[in-house]
């Protein structure tokens, strides 16, 4: 009974939907056919960070490539190919061979990236530089109804057009046939000048002076190179943005009309639902004010969306305790999907950030690619809904010096991916854990424990209610675990905690594994594992250091 309760999802139940098949017209996006799907257009490009790629070997790249094949994938957008340090000169690090004399090269991680593009016929779109301060990176200087702003990014505008050439003549003769042009890597964004017409239109003057010097230089060099840029909404900020669709919409057509923008750049929005400045209800309303403006500018500029894939829970606001949570992870695929069809009615292509982060089966738990194939190629996203945990073992750890509950479990199913776990403590949402991903430097990709400080050992008494939520956004039923005064720790021994379907049903009876997944300083009293907590402390802090310019660009929207 258990084996057939856990047998793969059969073409009945694929057969089940929980939203319509998208059909799209094959003349505005890319045809499905391309990929075999079944009427629904493909993801056209990702976005990929120089971080993570720096580590693939011939053999990853070679497997990542041929997903994006499946999938129907043909751009690669690459922000971060240099650096300008405005604080010291606008001097310039790159991730290639540079000629710009005097420039400075880290790495030559970019030629390994054409290689093996070139071997695949992906086109890349390459970064003209991204911009460092003594704050870090980011991009203060974008409002541009200050002079001194404006100064900025006319200077930035020269360093920018540098790096367009330097990147020109080290690659285009050798790969021209997927040199697909360039990316502007700092994020717009709805600023309230945009509210005001005369604000606006000094805002519009001002950044067009900057890009004007950039865009005539690209132009010199090749001008049927385009330029892409992927600005970002926050319509939930405070009195630093504009929520005004149309006041957005009118500063885009005049930027698109008043700078050197030319036939074929692409505005390619980020729709902003993955980083929490976008909900789905206001998602098309924001899309059409991009396609107004791009309808509207007199040049044949085309639009795609740049959709996030990604989920940064709101709950970790709200929520304690946070230690272990992984505010960032994959969204399922229910989410994506539903991304898709609003902006599909307005937008040539779409692409996503990003792919080889957040859907990559070597990255991410595999259950969310294989979901969205399923749904790629059916029309349907599966609706099996995951099993909750059965056992639960209680253990007494510390957590910087103070002795709390810890909670493990075993018995979750699901034939695809777990995608999160929801745990309630006496009826109310208490916190939450999600499948973490390779970069992350965790062991386990799936959840298995969480702790609660707030919890009295000797004299209280709590129910924790589960709920699983799969890939594809199924959620399960909810199961409970009461933990009664004076019972911890319970010396309960689980089953082989949750790892993927791929796992044998003949799982073994073993001691739970050590790995917290919560802080570095928490440890297990009886088995005294803090060299465990501290190697794991020290992958994280790896982690954190290789990935900040990246979650330093995505968090500056909530800080704003």
């Amino acid at each position: 009974m258990k084996m057939m309760k856990h047998l793969k999802k059969t073409a009945s139940i694929l057969a089940a939907t929980i939203v319509a098949p998208l059909i799209l017209s094959s003349a505005v996006l890319p045809d499905p056919k391309a990929v075999n799907s079944n009427g629904i257009s493909p993801i056209s490009g990702t976005f990929i960070q120089p971080w993570l790629y720096n580590t693939f070997s011939d053999d990853r790249w070679d497997k990542e490539i041929e997903k994006w094949k499946e999938m129907g994938i043909e751009y690669l957008i690459i922000g971060d190919t240099a650096w300008v340090y405005t604080d010291e000169g606008y001097s310039i690090k790159t991730d290639y061979p540079s000629k710009i004399e005097g420039v400075s090269s880290s790495t030559d991680a970019l030629t390994k990236v054409f290689e093996k593009c070139k071997d695949h016929d992906i086109k890349i779109f390459l970064g003209v530089g991204n911009t460092v301060s003594s704050t870090g990176v980011g991009w203060g200087f974008l409002d541009f109804t200050k002079q001194e702003n404006v100064d900025t990014i006319k200077k930035l505008g020269e360093v920018f057009g540098s790096i367009a050439e330097d990147l020109y003549n080290v690659y285009y003769e050798d790969y021209k046939d997927i040199f697909a042009g360039y990316y502007f890597v700092p994020e717009l964004y709805n600023s309230n000048h945009f509210d005001n017409p005369t604000s606006r239109a000094n805002y519009v003057n001002g950044l067009a002076e900057g890009m004007n010097i950039m865009f005539d230089k690209i132009s010199s060099l090749e001008a049927d190179l385009p330029l892409a840029l992927s600005p970002y909404v926050n319509i939930f900020g405070g009195g630093w943005v504009t929520k005004n669709p149309e006041s957005h919409s009118a500063f885009w057509k005049e930027l698109l009309t008043t700078a050197h923008f030319r036939d074929g750049d692409i505005l390619v929005p980020q729709d902003s639902v993955g980083a929490g400045g976008m909900d789905l209800e206001n998602l098309a309303i924001w899309t059409k004010a991009y396609k107004d403006a791009v309808d509207g500018c007199g040049k044949d500029v085309k639009l795609w969306s740049n959709c996030e894939i990604f989920v940064q829970p709101k709950e970790a606001e709200n929520l304690w305790p946070t230690d272990g949570v992984n505010y960032w992870s994959s969204a399922p695929i229910d989410r994506m999907v539903k991304q898709f069809e609003i902006v599909a009615e307005y937008v040539d292509r779409i692409v996503t950030f990003a792919e080889p982060h957040y859907l990559s089966p070597y990255n991410a738990v595999p259950g969310y690619y294989n979901t969205y194939m399923d749904y790629l190629k059916t029309g349907e996203l599966e609706k099996n809904p995951p099993t909750p945990p059965n056992q639960f073992k209680t253990i007494v750890s510390t957590v910087e010096g103070k002795q709390v509950l810890s909670v493990y479990w075993s018995g979750m199913y699901d034939d695809y991916g777990i995608h999160r776990v929801n745990i309630y403590k006496n009826g109310e949402l208490f916190t939450y854990r999600v499948s973490n991903r390779v970069e992350s430097g965790q062991s386990n990709l799936f959840p298995g424990n969480f702790y609660d400080d707030e919890f009295d050992l000797e004299n209280d008494t709590a129910t924790y209610e589960f709920e699983v939520i799969d890939c594809a956004g199924n959620i399960s039923e909810k199961s409970s675990f009461t933990v009664e005064k004076g019972s911890v720790p319970n010396n309960v021994k689980l089953d082989r905690p949750y790892n993927g379907p791929a796992e044998k049903e003949e799982s073994t009876t073993s001691e739970v594994s050590s790995d917290l997944n919560t802080s570095d300083n928490v440890s297990d009293e009886s088995n005294n594992n803090n060299n465990a907590g501290l190697i794991l402390g020290l992958l994280g802090a790896a982690t954190a250091v290789v990935s900040g310019i990246v979650i330093y660009n995505i968090l500056r929207r909530k800080k704003k």
